[in-house]
């Protein structure tokens, strides 16, 4: 039969306590950076640097906002994958991980799509939309394509096991 290690339980429980703790952490920078934004403090505080796509403060909070959402979904999908994976479920994460995957995605958009339409929207102007499309963003939608593979194979590999399952 196919018994889980225990130190791969372990290891997701180590993993998804971290993964928590990342999330607030990262929430709270986000919120952080927000804060820093609309109250205009943000040369004030040399520690912390808020990059607003050369846009105005509300925008810039709004895309600061949905990438922090986004991301901090993605990483709570993660912690619902390890989850997971410490109950014994190896091959039964898929869905968590498509999830993760398209919130990943998502983020990655919002990142390259809300600071040239956001202030278009706004303004009510569409004339000079530039978007920034770099290596780090091509990268990324690579990769969130290739969970989203991953996932599908371990779909295949928990069919394939449910199938040798019922056979025995």
């Amino acid at each position: 039969m196919n018994e889980q290690s225990p130190a791969i339980g372990r290891s997701s429980r180590r993993l998804r306590y971290a993964t928590m703790a990342m999330i607030l952490l990262y929430e709270l920078g986000v919120g952080f950076g927000v804060w820093l934004l609309l109250s205009g403090r943000r040369q004030e505080v040399a520690l912390v640097q808020v990059h607003d796509s050369g846009l105005a403060p509300w925008p810039a909070a709004i895309t600061l906002l949905a990438q922090g959402l986004l991301i901090g979904l993605a990483l709570f999908r993660v912690v619902r994958l390890l989850a997971r994976v410490e109950a014994g479920a190896t091959f039964g994460v898929a869905r968590e991980l498509r999830g993760f995957a398209l919130y990943l995605f998502l983020a990655v958009l919002a990142t390259m799509l809300t600071p040239p339409l956001l202030p278009a929207a706004l303004e009510g102007a569409a004339a000079g939309i530039n978007f920034a499309f770099g290596s780090g963003e091509a990268l990324m939608l690579l990769i969130t394509g290739l969970l989203f593979l991953v996932a599908r194979l371990l779909d295949e590999a928990q069919r394939l096991a449910e199938d040798h399952n019922q056979i025995v």
